[in-house]
């Protein structure tokens, strides 16, 4: 996946316009950040078949947690958003119940699977915080 993306990232020859050099800028700038966190492509391939959406969730990734599993930030309503996948602390909880989670929100594995459950359900919202990042 990455290096077909890296292919889709090519300046025409001609015509050169503004629009395409800008076009071609964001394009880099998507693949570095999927370069950044590709090593999390196999687990993430494992939960999400199109392409796309393989894509956007290694970008959610980057954007959500640099692709830091152990990755913490504390709200200023005093939860925290842990893992790759950054949940919060209310909807872990609510998530933990409703699905029966036994490990926690460092788990790579469990963060994604619970992260593929939620986006398959309730859709890709719960990362609109970040989306000027990752919506491309």
């Amino acid at each position: 996946m990455f290096y077909s993306l890296v292919l889709s990232c090519v300046i025409p020859l001609s015509p050169i316009t503004i629009d395409t050099i800008a076009e071609y800028k964001l394009c880099n700038e998507k693949i570095d950040k999927i370069h950044y966190v590709r090593k999390w492509e196999p687990l993430v391939s494992k939960y999400f078949d199109d392409p796309k959406e393989i894509e956007k969730s290694l970008l959610i990734i980057y954007c959500e947690s640099s692709g830091k599993s152990t990755a913490i930030n504390n709200n200023k309503n005093g939860t925290q958003d842990i893992g790759l996948w950054q949940f919060n602390d209310d909807t872990w909880a609510w998530l933990k119940d409703k699905l029966k989670i036994k490990n926690n929100r460092y788990d790579p594995e469990t963060s994604t699977e619970v992260a593929h459950w939620l986006i398959k359900n309730d859709g890709w919202y719960h990362w609109n915080a970040s989306k000027h990042c990752w919506n491309y």
